[in-house]
């Protein structure tokens, strides 16, 4: 089997856009007759949608057509070791080798007409737990500054939380601090900082109001992106020690690992990292520091399954768990269900709510999501197609064609 042409799909998100502004799927085509699809994580990009179709289209070029997908490998390796004068971990490249490494997965899979997980080992569970940040509802369209107002407002997101946990979530994730760093909460730094003794209170009582409210029914996951220093994670993680997050995730800039060990030694609460972390490379010196004990890493940015699967298991004799990233579209979903099926050291997934919504209409079959969990998926490959004529209806640039390559 060989790689004969693709199609580039990018997404543009209709309102409320939950799971970025934009996604990107790429559908690899055999001469067999055989296709799938894969897709490369855009959160950490700093380029435009245009520019990423480009690349997408450049490397496939390059690397891709003429490759047998069962030689997973061989693409890393055309992509990573032999592409260029650089090997340290790089977001970019390696986030779009995730995309062809996924689809390569969907085609062995649907060649050998079994789901991928049977392919990696097999499955140690039959449902994968997920969790959902904490959103505004559909009647809360008008509260200020949307998701922000979750973060100021204690009663605001208990009362949120209540809705997800009776929804049937048993792990609830929000950030307490604005992305945006705002004066008061800043005071004139810039990241990392030490947040101001409101920002602080205010971040305090929101994680308490959550755990006053859903009491043991759920976990609360507090993320940070990476704003504090290490005495100020510090200071702020024993401030809600007391309300038992399951993770208190990035509190430092995760490139300095060091610092982010010196935070894991200074609370009990375990640090979570990695979603802006790639390869197995970082991965390894995140270990070897003792700076994590999850690993959050997104298998649309660490070079797709095969990589993905390699952090799995090096963290597994480390007692380190896995709770992979979702912050994208369909197919980073559905690869993360099939690799957290077969490892043992699976923790949680992210979820975008249920998977329901832009979710279910761009995904045959759509994801069964119950009780808390997505439910296995015994189709081949990654268990889940594009639904093609809705993706390019939601073409950023309007409606219409990708580019079809045909070698």
């Amino acid at each position: 089997m060989k790689v004969t042409g693709y199609e580039v799909f990018p997404i543009a998100l209709p309102p409320p856009r939950r799971g970025g502004r934009h996604w990107m799927i790429v559908r690899l085509d055999t001469d067999t007759g055989i296709s799938g699809y894969g897709e490369t994580m855009l959160l950490s990009s700093a380029f435009r949608w245009p520019v990423v179709v480009a690349m997408l289209e450049d490397l496939a070029d390059q690397a891709v057509i003429g490759h047998d997908p069962y030689r997973s490998e061989e693409l890393f390796d055309k992509i990573y070791g032999r592409a260029g004068y650089s090997h340290s971990p790089e977001q970019t490249k390696l986030a779009l080798l995730s995309a062809f490494d996924m689809a390569c997965w969907d085609l062995v899979g649907k060649d050998l007409e079994r789901p991928v997980h049977q392919l990696l080992g097999g499955r140690v569970r039959d449902k994968v737990r997920t969790y959902t940040y904490l959103y505004p509802g559909d009647d809360d369209a008008d509260t200020v500054d949307g998701l922000r107002s979750l973060w100021l407002d204690p009663a605001f997101a208990a009362r949120r939380a209540r809705h997800y946990v009776d929804a049937g979530f048993t792990a609830v994730k929000l950030d307490p601090f604005s992305l945006d760093v705002s004066e008061d909460q800043g005071l004139g730094q810039s990241v990392p900082l030490e947040f101001s003794p409101r920002a602080l209170s205010t971040a305090e009582a929101v994680v308490a109001a959550i755990r006053e409210e859903v009491g043991d029914a759920a976990d609360i996951l507090i993320g940070t992106h990476g704003q504090m220093t290490p005495a100020g994670a510090i200071r702020f993680a024993r401030r809600i020690e007391r309300y038992d997050p399951l993770w208190f995730e990035e509190p430092v800039p995760p490139e300095n690992m060091a610092a982010l060990a010196e935070v894991a030694r200074g609370t009990s609460i375990p640090i979570t990292a990695g979603e802006r972390l790639t390869s197995k490379y970082d991965f390894a010196r995140l270990l070897s520091h003792r700076a994590a004990s999850i690993l959050n890493f997104d298998v649309g940015l660490v070079g797709g399954i095969t990589e993905a699967k390699k952090i799995a298991t090096m963290a597994e004799p480390h007692y380190v768990q896995i709770a992979p990233h979702v912050y994208g579209g369909p197919m980073i979903a559905a690869a993360s269900v099939q690799l957290s099926l077969c490892s043992q050291n699976f923790l949680i997934m992210e979820g975008i709510e249920r998977f329901d919504g832009i979710y279910d209409e761009l995904t045959d079959p759509p994801f069964v999501w119950r009780d808390g969990y997505v439910r296995a998926s015994e189709r081949p490959g990654l268990g889940h197609d594009l639904r093609e004529d809705v993706a390019r209806r939601l073409r950023p640039d309007g409606p219409g064609p990708s580019l079809i390559r045909v070698y």
